[in-house]
């Protein structure tokens, strides 16, 4: 994102990254404090007080509309579970609540590895007010979560997106979400996610204690170790894992397991 001498915002920039998003600002300060790097200006106080000042800012940074855009996000997807009856039936054949399925969605959803695509897809790091020569990869997320927090606080905004009827506020972030968050997969996303973990469920749903993961072999130097860790039910070894770390290791364990018992599933349903 380009500034001018005066200290002000392209427009130009302004105007393009808002029809990435679908959303045009009433209040483009809102917009502007969202992507605002505290490494603007190298740091130099006087000069970002004075860009608040002509922009009409006002925190030094994005840091307090990520924190409300975090809430907006959770409340989006609480809500996208509370409607999604695929979630409810789920959780029940998993013998789990519906509280526990919704914060495993939200957790996929709001990882860093969920809105850093997204970051990509809007192209947010060619608008983002910060120094050229500061990385500013890791802090992608964060600005994401803002940006929502500045389109919930925005009243009057246009979605420009295709939907003329959502307007401002919470309608138009949620909109935004469902636009760029992959939201309908989710639960299918939570299913896939973490195989130790459905593997530990599937164990005290049947009675069967917890899990136990053990170091067959290990090889290799210590840069480039190689693990090899069996899956048990106490002494009967039901898989076995390989990867560059133990973690890595179990989780092929747990995903091997999981692949037999859908492979005898789905041959026990063919003979019926």
């Amino acid at each position: 994102m380009r500034v001018y001498s005066d200290l002000s915002v392209n427009d130009d920039d302004l105007e393009e990254f808002q029809e990435i998003i679908g959303f045009k600002f009433k209040d483009k300060s809102y917009l502007i404090q969202a992507l605002l790097h505290g490494s603007l200006f190298s740091g130099d106080k006087e000069k970002l007080s004075a860009f608040r000042k002509v922009n009409g800012l006002e925190n030094k940074d994005y840091e307090k509309l990520e924190y409300l855009g975090d809430s907006v996000l959770g409340l989006i997807i609480a809500e996208h579970a509370f409607h999604d009856n695929s979630i409810n039936e789920y959780a029940r054949s998993k013998g789990l609540t519906i509280e526990g399925v919704a914060t495993k969605i939200r957790t996929v959803l709001a990882s860093n590895e969920s809105l850093k695509p997204v970051a990509r897809k809007i192209k947010l790091s060619r608008f983002v007010l910060s120094e050229e020569h500061v990385n500013i990869d890791g802090k992608l997320s964060d600005i994401m979560e803002a940006l929502i927090g500045a389109i919930y606080v925005d009243e009057g905004g246009d979605n420009i997106s295709g939907n003329s009827e959502t307007k401002g506020n919470y309608s138009a972030a949620k909109d935004f979400v469902y636009r760029f968050f992959d939201i309908d997969s989710a639960l299918e996303r939570i299913a896939g996610s973490n195989p130790k973990g459905m593997i530990q469920e599937l164990f005290h749903q049947n009675g069967l204690g917890n899990p136990c993961y053990r170091v067959l072999e290990e090889n290799g130097p210590d840069h480039e170790k190689q693990f090899t860790v069996g899956l048990f039910l106490k002494d009967k070894l039901l898989a076995i894992g390989s990867g560059k770390s133990k973690s890595n290791a179990e989780k092929a364990a747990a995903e091997l397991h999981l692949k037999h018992l859908k492979d005898k599933t789905s041959e026990t349903s063919d003979v019926e």
